[in-house]
């Protein structure tokens, strides 16, 4: 489940719970069910074989609200999602990886925060998958850490054609992956 699901952010979750629970016990309550919801598709689907762009977005938006609790105004996020492309399948946690990644080596790092924007789309037989951020790829790391290594290793893994690239444009980093359907 480590490589699936960044440690920091269930440590972070449980202590902005905790601040919750005397603050706003509704918004508590929620967050507990969306907690709840990420750990068991982290762990019922982290070995399955695919699961449809939709339910990865499920999961994608409990996490992004939970992390709205930690980062407030200063994560923002864009959505340009296909209808097309819901039924599309993908090995599960990737996209959320994507995501937290973009989060974690992203708005966490860049004052003031900034803006995630998830994208996909069809086309050519392959579902299009972009994740962007704001900063820096780091020239140390290269894209080469754990996070990324999984979704490499899941990419290997009976997924021939497909492709997963980073890049640097300009002060914003793309995440993109190209699952063939």
């Amino acid at each position: 489940m480590r490589a699936r699901l960044n440690p920091h952010f269930v440590f972070n979750a449980l202590n902005n719970l905790r601040a919750l629970i005397n603050e706003d016990t509704d918004r508590a309550r929620t967050m507990v069910t969306q907690l709840s919801n990420t750990l068991r598709h982290a762990l019922d689907h982290g070995q399955a074989p695919s699961v449809s762009l939709q339910r990865e977005l499920e999961v994608v938006d409990d996490y992004l609200a939970i992390e709205q609790v930690h980062y407030e105004e200063r994560l923002r996020i864009e959505r340009r999602i296909d209808t097309a492309a819901l039924k599309a399948m993908l090995p599960p946690m990737l996209l959320q990886l994507l995501v937290e990644n973009a989060i974690k080596h992203g708005v966490a790092r860049t004052p003031g925060g900034g803006c995630v924007r998830m994208h996909a789309h069809l086309a050519d037989g392959m579902l299009q998958l972009t994740v962007s951020n704001p900063g820096q790829i780091d020239q140390h790391n290269r894209g080469h850490g754990v996070g990324l290594a999984y979704l490499r290793a899941r990419l290997d893994q009976g997924l021939p054609g497909a492709r997963f690239v980073l890049e640097a444009k300009g002060d914003e980093v793309r995440a993109r992956l190209e699952i063939p359907q």
